[in-house]
């Protein structure tokens, strides 16, 4: 585990977000995390594709782990992850990579390939499916009791 490094990626003017890394191999891959996690689970498939010859990133989103939390919380949309990627990315010199990600990460993983298809060698995902951009259709395609819905309804009951 203390192979793993970690440094801090500037975005905008004050955000600071927390990235480790692991790996020097010609190929990135990104791993994006789920809800309520941080970069930390996927600490075990850093190591294994660093050992692989990859290099492996993940960060934690804004307000997650030891990353700044956005100046206006209320107001973080999809596109703030997707931005930060993009500067990580930038940072990091990293031109091309293999995204991975899990629940809360798929989205951002979907979007990011479509909106930067340059930038993306492919996408994996695992537990949620592929929805198109749009509304919030989540609800459409999951099994009822799924955890993220259930954490919808609490949120909904709190406000």
């Amino acid at each position: 585990m203390d192979r793993i490094q970690h440094k801090f990626v500037k975005v905008g003017d004050a955000l600071n977000l927390h990235v480790a890394e692991i790996g020097s191999g010609e190929n990135a891959v990104v791993f994006l995390h789920g809800f309520p996690e941080i970069w930390y689970s996927w600490r075990h498939q850093m190591i294994a594709l660093a050992d692989a010859g990859f290099r492996a990133i993940a960060f934690d989103y804004r307000g997650y782990g030891l990353s700044d939390p956005p100046p206006q919380p209320d107001k973080a949309t999809w596109s703030d992850i997707l931005n930060d990627l993009l500067h990580i990315l930038q940072a990091l010199h990293l031109p091309k990579v293999f995204l991975v990600g899990k629940d809360f990460g798929c989205r951002p993983a979907y979007l990011f390939s479509i909106l930067h298809p340059e930038m993306v060698l492919g996408v994996v995902t695992l537990g949620v499916p592929y929805v198109p951009p749009g509304p919030s259709a989540f609800h459409k395609f999951l099994p009822e009791g799924f955890y993220i819905l259930r954490w919808q309804v609490i949120l909904k009951e709190k406000t």
